[in-house]
């Protein structure tokens, strides 16, 4: 009998608990997950603030996941899995804009600065403000994320 590796996972958010699932679950290898905090769900999880449970991030499982994922979920966590409607909002610039972005709302709520930038943006990406090759009008080289920013 051969016998199956042994994969230590740094981290039990979701990531790191699907991983070791899905070796475990097809036999692939023993798998041992370690996280510094005492509970699994990493950025996904909640805690319990003056009575109330609050997310540790905006991590959140989208509906719109693979139906399979989904399914083992449901299957690991029964009743424990908490499903609740979101209705995301981003603050911006003191404004809250809605999560997915909207078209309508962020026609009424994008701060004019901030509109005014993003347009400009576009309009000169639209324009080729780009040289051929793929660098930068006035830049050095070729386009990188510090160059971006």
């Amino acid at each position: 009998m051969t016998k199956r590796p042994r994969i230590l996972i740094l981290g039990a958010g979701p990531a790191g608990v699907g991983a070791a699932f899905e070796l475990t679950r097809r036999g692939l290898a023993a798998a041992t997950v370690v996280d510094m905090c005492e509970n699994v769900g990493g950025y996904a999880s909640s805690f319990t603030l003056a009575g109330v449970r609050v997310d540790y991030g905006s991590h959140r499982l989208h509906p719109a996941c693979d139906r399979e994922i989904l399914e083992d979920i449901r299957s690991l966590l029964g009743g424990d899995l908490l499903e609740r409607p979101r209705h995301g909002r981003i603050r911006l610039q003191g404004r809250w804009i809605h999560f997915p972005l909207r078209p309508l709302d962020l026609a009424l709520r994008l701060p004019p600065s901030f509109a005014i930038g993003t347009t400009g943006d576009l309009v000169g990406k639209v324009l080729g403000r780009r040289k051929a090759g793929g660098g930068r009008a006035g830049g050095d080289g070729p386009e990188s994320f510090a160059s971006v920013l």
